[in-house]
């Protein structure tokens, strides 16, 4: 396993993850107040998302919000996808919300000041409140001033739904989204003490496979497609894909055996008994299996809160996987301008 001073590594957000939740719940949820009162004076209708990487499957876990539990059409894109199929209706009853922690993503940058352009109403979500190129063109900006990004985008994007779901008709279920949200700085203070241990075994149980599929549903999927893509192919270098586990069973169970590692994200939703099928198939086969269920950690909240309960194990599990490889995860091979892309 590589030496290394954990406190050093840009990957490993848990030491300051509970101080920034909260510096945004307090800080940051007031401004967003002001953005939610003019998206009500220009009522708007329907709310794209742009982003890539990590901060496009926290904008799809929120779109599951306006999806499930209202009328207003919503839609997540990449960048280049906004640019390219850029969706028809694009005016001044539309919210464009742009997300990017460094603010210098190009194509969601482009995104958003095409949007505004169109008369679109614009935020930019990103760390710094000013001195971005995302924060220059968007017509409101939130600066989370925060490094555990997975945190900050959920709530930043989950607080807006919520709150624009619920000022035209409320909602039961959203309301208890919100006042769990509140619960959460304790839950994730005793979750970052108490599931580094266990994480690190299986971190290291993991290491040894040379690749691995990641299956999960429902409000986990965008956060199964965050660990099993982007974390493992460019922070731990491990080979690996993500399987919806309500298409488990057309096709990625005939290349289940002994020797196929899987990752499955559990969930206390509806669609847990979807997941649950998928693992007990995979079981008969293959012993190469974790489980990372929300009822081993901390299930009395809202499902929709799952993912960023989830994170927190699946955050050590990454990190110890791939310095169990001898890997640092914040070294690159391409990423960051190293090789012109």
């Amino acid at each position: 396993m590589l030496d290394i001073d954990k406190s050093t590594v840009d990957f490993l957000v848990t030491e300051n993850m509970v101080s920034e939740v909260e510096s945004l719940m307090e800080k940051g949820f007031p401004i967003l107040d002001k953005i939610i009162d003019k998206m009500i004076e220009r009522k708007i209708d329907r709310v794209y998302f742009v982003a890539c990487g990590s901060p496009l499957c926290a904008c799809q876990t929120a779109k599951i919000l306006f999806d499930k539990y209202s009328d207003i059409p919503s839609a997540a894109f990449s960048g280049f996808d906004f640019l390219d199929h850029t969706p028809f209706k694009l005016d001044d009853r539309t919210m464009v919300i742009g997300v990017s922690a460094s603010g210098e993503t190009v194509e969601v940058v482009d995104s958003i000041t095409f949007a505004r352009n169109k008369g679109a109403l614009t935020l930019a979500v990103t760390r710094d409140q000013s001195g971005s190129s995302l924060a220059s063109v968007a017509e409101y900006v939130i600066g989370y001033g925060g490094e555990s990004i997975w945190e900050m985008h959920l709530l930043v994007n989950y607080y807006i739904a919520c709150n624009y779901i619920n000022s035209i008709k409320e909602h039961e279920e959203i309301t208890e989204i919100l006042t769990d949200m509140k619960k959460l700085p304790a839950i994730l203070a005793d979750l970052v003490i108490s599931t580094e241990e266990k994480s690190k075994e299986l971190g290291m149980k993991a290491s040894k496979w040379p690749f691995i599929y990641t299956v999960s549903a429902g409000p986990l999927l965008p956060l199964a497609y965050k660990e099993g893509i982007i974390t493992m192919l460019e922070f731990t270098w491990t080979h690996g894909s993500m399987l919806n586990a309500a298409e488990f069973r057309h096709g990625p169970l005939e290349v289940v055996e002994e020797g196929v590692p899987y990752v499955f994200m559990l969930g206390n939703d509806k669609s847990r008994h979807t997941v649950e099928r998928a693992i007990r198939f995979v079981k008969k086969f293959t012993e190469d299996v974790i489980v990372f269920d929300i009822e081993d950690y901390y299930s009395e909240l809202h499902p929709m809160l799952t993912p960023m309960i989830l994170f927190v194990p699946l955050e050590y599990f990454y990190y110890y996987l791939s310095i169990s490889k001898d890997h640092n995860p914040d070294d690159r091979r391409y990423y960051g301008g190293i090789v012109e892309y």
